[in-house]
């Protein structure tokens, strides 16, 4: 059985267009290569279940028919999960002996044999085909016996990730819902468990597997195939030497592959790099394009990443109507997301001709994200510089705002001799400056909604967030040590609390910081607030990102105090910068155990020099200060 009902959520909106079984991997599809691997196998017959892109697949299949298997349809009018498609398929399903249960938008390479073998010798409900270092990491494995899915050690090193591939009995329906009804394999294999059931873990040497579940997977996968095919290693066998050679005649400046599909157009003077060009695609002269999978017939005339595509092929209605609304042509309008989602939003680039601006859709569950117009505009009306609402929809929970670029403070700050780098932070403080000066007497005149302000409440949620996902989850600490610490923390509540409020940003590090026309702007700020202004001071120039020194950061100190701010004393800073610090480090263990955002964790190491250079000037953290300096010692 191959599944194919997804929705492809992760590579939206490129699967609105194309189903992500039919995507390309060097010039064949991945349904065609799970069905090539199935008849590898010597499968002979096949049920593919259907759901979202249902006729689109069944089209492809009937264009290229397979002769080396026979291919059934299961059509879902409603998702049903894994668990729930096999309750469909029961009569398709043998009766005696195992089978393969695979996915359709899978990348692999293996010999089937390990796995049969484990199968014969065990007789397991399902023996699953697992990987040692790739993926997320979540499968604990004892003897070859699985005794763990979802393993709350996600990402060390002696766990492994599951692929997808199962080899299994019909007797997995006996821990499946009777009825069509949704289910998912996880909770089903971990029924089974709890009731004495086997269920093995096999890894196959020298196999290939890549999920090409988001952009950027579904990009590597193409370099990581090209490279083993180099090699004459396993997974090889997936790339096209003819394909690859048209892509080397390509004219572009750099390194790196592209795969392009038939019809595609690229000007000699563009720059096009690790990326994926569909059918159609055009690129214009000047453009780079990097890291990107170009949809169909799309044309290019901006730098972009990503995922490119058609307006009128990707956006639903109430976008389109959006973007008319704001006066771009749906039918001349480009799309790109690189994927990055926070807070429960996600961003689109719209472009057409030299006009951009950015489509941000919003959970409205987080509260926040319902204020960011109000507050877009209420800080444009105070002088401060922000991007422009262009169009807000409450209604459809959408809005389209300024485009005021990608040149932010983080970036531009890097390799700058000190002179210049104190110059640049000093002109970002400005607006700062105003922020807090004339922002607070500004929200209680107009009587603006807003979150909570800062208090005791949001001060402890930040302490309990790092010690959740940092202390608990990524390091294991002992129960008694987080307790110490936390009682520690909540010492800082009261001083902070002493201290006058002023709005504040929340999150402003130098990422949030944009500069457009040689002025600094603020982007970002849905969590605006009354605080104290020494908790925005501690979030721009203790930034993990920049990772300042201290010389630095007291001079900007100093400097905040001489543009017109007020005087924060360096004790305080420091104690806002452990509060701070401690939250930033909850939120990259956090973000770093999901596997789309696993890259967060290559910022902890600068956290942690920054947190145990603030606990340097406070003396009162004896258990969370021994913590950092065993942590930052163990690497």
């Amino acid at each position: 059985m191959l599944l194919a009902a997804g929705f492809g959520t992760r590579l939206l909106p490129l699967t609105r267009e194309v189903p992500k079984p039919l995507l390309p991997l060097w010039g064949r599809t991945l349904l065609d290569r799970a069905l090539d691997l199935l008849a590898g196998f010597g499968v002979r017959e096949v049920l593919i279940n259907l759901h979202h892109g249902a006729d689109a697949i069944r089209a492809h299949l009937a264009k290229q028919p397979r002769t080396d298997v026979q291919v059934q349809f299961s059509v879902e009018t409603e998702i049903l999960g894994t668990g729930g498609a096999l309750v469909r398929a029961k009569p398709f399903l043998p009766d005696a002996g195992p089978f393969w249960l695979f996915n359709a938008d899978v990348a692999a390479a293996l010999d089937p044999l390990p796995l049969l073998a484990d199968f014969a010798q065990h007789q397991p409900l399902a023996a699953l085909w697992l990987m040692p270092h790739l993926g997320p990491r979540t499968v604990d494995l004892q003897a070859g016996r699985i005794l763990n899915l979802t393993s709350p050690r996600a990402g060390a090193p002696d766990l492994f990730t599951f692929t997808g591939l199962h080899l299994l009995t019909k007797r997995i329906l006996d821990f499946l819902p009777q009825q069509e009804v949704f289910a998912s394999m996880t909770p089903t294999y971990t029924a089974a468990l709890a009731r004495g059931e086997v269920v093995r873990g096999v890894v196959v040497p020298g196999a290939f597997w890549a999920d090409a579940g988001r952009p950027m997977d579904y990009v590597a996968a193409h370099a990581t195939v090209m490279e083993l095919h180099q090699q004459q290693r396993c997974g090889g066998a997936l790339f096209d030497p003819a394909l690859a050679q048209r892509a080397g005649q390509l004219p572009r400046r750099g390194a790196g592959f592209v795969a392009m599909a038939e019809n595609v157009t690229v000007a000699p003077e563009a720059r096009v790099e690790l990326s994926v060009l569909l059918p159609g695609a055009r690129i214009a002269p000047q453009v780079e394009v990097f890291g990107a999978v170009v949809g169909p017939d799309t044309l290019v005339e901006h730098n972009v990443t990503g995922l490119v595509g058609r307006a009128e092929r990707w956006l639903d209605a109430a976008e389109q109507a959006a973007v008319r609304a704001v006066g771009f042509d749906v039918t001349q309008t480009t799309v790109a997301t690189d994927g990055m989602r926070g807070s429960q939003r996600t961003f689109v680039w719209l472009m057409s001709g030299a006009r951009t601006a950015i489509l941000m859709r919003y959970d409205p569950a987080r509260a926040e994200n319902k204020l960011f117009a109000l507050h877009a505009r209420f800080l444009k009306d105070l002088g401060l510089p922000v991007p422009a609402v262009l169009h807000d929809d409450p209604e459809h929970q959408l809005t389209i705002v300024e485009d005021v670029g990608e040149r932010d403070l983080l970036n531009l700050a890097k390799g700058l001799a000190r002179a210049d780098l104190l110059a640049l932070y000093e002109l970002a403080l400005r607006p700062v400056v105003l922020l807090h000066t004339q922002g607070a007497q500004a929200v209680r005149r107009v009587g603006l909604a807003r979150m909570p302000d800062f208090g005791p409440e949001l001060y402890r949620w930040e302490h309990d967030y790092f010690a959740e996902h940092m202390l608990a989850r990524r390091c294991g600490v002992p129960v008694e040590t987080i307790a110490s610490i936390l009682q520690e923390l909540a010492g800082i509540t009261a001083q902070l609390e002493r201290e006058p409020q002023v709005l504040v940003h929340r999150d402003l590090q130098s990422s949030n910081i944009i500069w457009r026309e040689n002025h600094p702007h603020l982007i970002d700020f849905q969590g605006m607030r009354l605080g104290p202004a020494a908790y925005d001071l501690a979030s721009l120039l203790c930034d993990p990102y920049a990772d300042l020194t201290e010389e630095v950061q007291l001079h900007l100190l100093s400097a905040y105090q001489r543009e017109g701010g007020g005087a924060v004393p360096v004790d305080l800073f420091w104690l806002a910068a452990i509060q701070r610090l401690v939250q930033a480090l909850g939120a990259f263990a956090k973000l770093s155990a999901r596997p789309e955002s696993a890259a967060f964790a290559a910022h902890i190491p600068a956290a942690l020099r920054q947190l145990h250079r603030a606990l340097g000037h406070q003396p009162l953290f004896p258990a969370l200060q021994a913590w950092v300096a065993e942590t930052m010692e163990n690497g």
